[in-house]
């Protein structure tokens, strides 16, 4: 939680201002950001120049992924700071929101004046740490806190954010000597039981994963444990920890909003299992409204992102800058829409003795943002000359590549699995042109409805929490996907997963064939390979391919109208579930 300075200061504490404050700081605490943002509103037409209210509004915004106007909230807390204190606290704040933001220099700058005014605060320094790690500084960011360690001997926090900093890039077994050194210092922190059993979750141990999140609930009933706990433990409509799971979702004043949530999510997965599929449909309906309440998303942002690559990555543009770039890194992107089959298409050539199984990587994203920056930067001589851009080019492959030594020093090659990197094949081709790029598509009513299903991660998936958004994001990533089949053919491997269930066989080896790879027998056996997988699919890809997902979709057919005319598909008349 942000620090705040919750009091009347610059309004001599009236009570209108004080009733107020604590209903909108109650929400907060909550984790009710929509209704916070009401009263927040409210606060600043009360008093628009109160550090407090301001303080607030900043925090507010950033959860719900407002960033402009939440830096701007913050900047004006720091010109109505009352003492050095609030200032501290306002620029811890916003140095969350820069980092957020990815801004990741500025955020460091933020972080280092309020640990000028406040050394002492843990929390300061585990941002800064954290803020590190986003930027690849793993090693000061590891150092950082192997300080805080030892400098808060008695606070199990600093071993939980390095263990949250290794699960991030990819040391799961090492974090969980991280979290047993937590535990150690708090054995009641029920969020630390949270977080382990989500990296035993990862890894496959998913006996010691769901004693996790029992544990997890035994020490805080309302915590988000519930969907951990379905999707491990084969509950009933009338296991009690069902009947716990309506208690939360039932409990609108006093259970936070995420825990009604996560609980919503679960009920739904239990009462699928039981083939009640209204009711099922009812609480997925009714959590993700929530979700979608909760968090800021544009889809026309997304349309207009997504016109602005198609406008920038001409033909003309890629021949102009090919071949600046001289690396002979060779990754394999797998790719598509989240819920198409890329995991699994992961896992079978990550059990090749040639590939190094990547993960969803980060790294694509933070390479292609910066250099996008760098370019805007320029203003009218964006991109800049050609001598420019092919140094932008350079230093990026190598970044790149120092980002992901750790996967290319164990094999020659490795995959990088994050599903939306289908936004930078322009920038994956220019920076390594012997890369391969696998595309997974699906069923779209499957894909869509899947992801549905789903209560991602924090994250860029915020599109997902609404259905005709959903469709309509579809069919951007579509367009995508489109353009790069025109100013880059032959680039890419169409896969479809329908046809990766009913021919395995046949599907891997035309994959391994695209990218310069033998065929080996253990690619069929995904399943039995130990690897972290960090995705929704990390119980699936540990059992052999199954066939029930493929129509799935379909027993909710009746429910998904906004999502078949945002796909601009009709429903089929002869499918009665």
């Amino acid at each position: 939680m942000d620090q705040h300075t919750a009091t009347a200061s610059t309004i001599g504490g009236s009570r209108p201002y004080q009733e107020l404050m604590d209903k909108a700081m109650a929400f907060y605490y909550a984790e009710d950001y929509g209704q916070a943002r009401v009263l927040s509103d409210e606060l600043l037409r009360v008093a628009p120049q109160d550090h407090a209210t301001l303080q607030l509004a900043g925090v507010v915004a950033r959860f719900q992924r407002r960033l402009p106007e939440s830096a701007e909230f913050l900047k004006q807390a720091l010109r109505h700071a009352p003492d050095a204190q609030s200032a501290a606290a306002s620029w811890f704040s916003l140095g969350k929101t820069l980092r957020q933001a990815g801004d990741l220099r500025q955020a460091e700058e933020a972080l280092r004046r309020a640990l000028k005014t406040n050394p002492d605060a843990c929390d300061y320094i585990i941002e800064l740490a954290e803020t590190y790690a986003d930027g690849w500084k793993l090693d000061l960011a590891i150092e950082t806190l192997k300080h805080a360690l030892n400098r808060f001997r008695g606070d199990a926090a600093p071993c939980a954010a390095l263990a949250g900093i290794l699960v991030k890039h990819g040391r799961h077994q090492d974090a969980l000597i991280a979290y047993d050194l937590a535990l150690a210092r708090d054995p009641d922190g029920a969020y630390i039981h949270l977080s382990r059993g989500k990296t035993l979750n990862v890894l496959g141990h998913f006996a010691e994963a769901e004693q996790e999140f029992v544990e997890a609930l035994r020490l805080k009933p309302q915590i988000e444990a519930y969907s951990g706990l379905a999707q491990l433990r084969n509950l009933t409509i009338d296991s009690p920890e069902t009947q716990a799971m309506v208690k939360s979702w039932d409990d609108k004043n006093n259970a936070p909003l995420k825990v009604r949530i996560d609980a919503g999510f679960a009920l739904s997965r239990i009462y699928d299992k039981a083939g009640d599929y209204p009711t099922a449909h009812q609480y997925l309906q009714d959590a993700n409204r929530l979700k979608r309440a909760d968090i800021e998303f544009s889809i026309g942002d997304s349309e207009a992102m997504a016109k602005g690559i198609m406008a920038l990555f001409t033909p003309d543009f890629l021949a102009r800058y090919s071949g600046k770039s001289a690396s002979d890194l060779a990754p394999i992107f797998v790719l598509g829409m989240p819920r198409s089959g890329t995991t699994l298409t992961e896992q079978m050539l990550a059990s090749h003795s040639q590939v190094q199984g990547g993960g969803e990587l980060p790294s694509i994203t933070r390479v292609a943002k910066d250099l996008g920056n760098t370019w805007e930067s320029r203003g009218n001589l964006a991109p800049g000359s050609d001598e420019m851009v092919a140094q932008d080019l350079q230093q990026a492959a190598a970044r790149y590549t120092g980002m992901t030594s750790h996967l290319w020093r164990k094999r020659p090659r490795f995959t990088d699995k994050m599903p939306l990197n289908s936004l930078y094949l322009g920038i994956i081709h220019l920076l390594f042109p012997k890369a391969r790029i696998i595309y997974c598509r699906r069923n779209p009513l499957a894909t869509c409805f899947s992801c549905y299903q789903i209560l991602f991660g924090p994250g860029n998936i915020l599109f997902s929490y609404d259905l005709a958004e959903l469709g309509q994001f579809y069919k951007i990533h579509e367009r995508i996907m489109q353009h790069w089949a025109k100013v880059l053919p032959g680039y890419v491997l169409e896969v479809d997963y329908e046809n990766m269930v009913e021919q395995p066989e046949n599907e891997i080896k035309r994959i391994l064939k695209f990218c310069d790879l033998e065929f080996e027998p253990a690619c069929l056996d995904f399943h039995n390979l130990e690897r972290p997988v960090a995705t929704a699919s990390l119980i699936q890809v540990r059992k052999p391919i199954y066939k029930e997902a493929i129509h799935h979709w379909k027993n909710y057919q009746p429910f998904l109208g906004p999502l078949f005319a945002a796909l601009e598909m009709t429903p089929d008349p002869s499918n009665h579930t």
